[in-house]
């Protein structure tokens, strides 16, 4: 079985084959799934401002949908893994991190534990609610800093994989894992 390395390096291929119109229309799909088993609480929301060149899914939609909900994104403050949340505004100014992932210029944070929901993204997933992201624990140590009663809801255009060996103690379990054809309640 795959070690999460081999995973990133497997699904970051996966994702380069899909088109934008494929991440969209995963993106709309699992959107409609999370909307029709009302998997999102009311309260504090975090989504991610997702990047093309990832691969990423599309979020706009998620943005739009979720407009009554205050929302916040994450924010890479350092290189040693600290990550927070900020509170989103449509109109505000972003700039691209060292990734080339795109994040609010203020510091205007969240608390992690007014944070009711957080949907996550991912390369893969395990059948357990095991992630992997792009290996630096980011969210992972985000994660645990919130309240116990967060919702985590992964997202991803591929189905789970059977069992992802390497986890450690440091490794946050998500909740939900959310496809396009399928809703994994762990």
């Amino acid at each position: 079985m795959p070690n999460k390395a081999a995973f990133r390096e497997i699904y970051r291929a996966k994702r380069k084959e899909l088109s934008l119109k494929d991440l969209e229309l995963a993106s709309n799909d699992i959107l409609k799934h999370v909307l029709a088993q009302n998997l999102v609480a009311e309260g504090p929301l975090m989504l991610f401002l997702d990047s093309p060149a990832h691969g990423e899914l599309p979020m706009q939609n998620w943005f739009e949908c979720f407009a009554n909900h205050q929302i916040c994104v994450p924010k890479v403050i350092d290189d040693k893994g600290r990550m927070e949340a900020v509170a989103w505004k449509m109109d505000m100014p972003l700039k691209a991190n060292k990734w080339g992932i795109l994040e609010p210029e203020t510091n205007v944070f969240v608390s992690p534990k007014n944070i009711i929901t957080i949907i996550v993204p991912l390369l893969c997933f395990d059948q357990r609610g095991h992630r992997v992201g792009y290996g630096k624990g980011y969210y992972d140590r985000f994660l645990a800093r919130c309240s116990n009663s967060i919702k985590t809801i992964g997202i991803s255009a591929f189905g789970a994989v059977e069992n992802i060996e390497d986890i450690t103690a440091q490794d946050q379990i998500l909740d939900v894992v959310v496809t396009p054809k399928k809703v994994y309640l762990l």
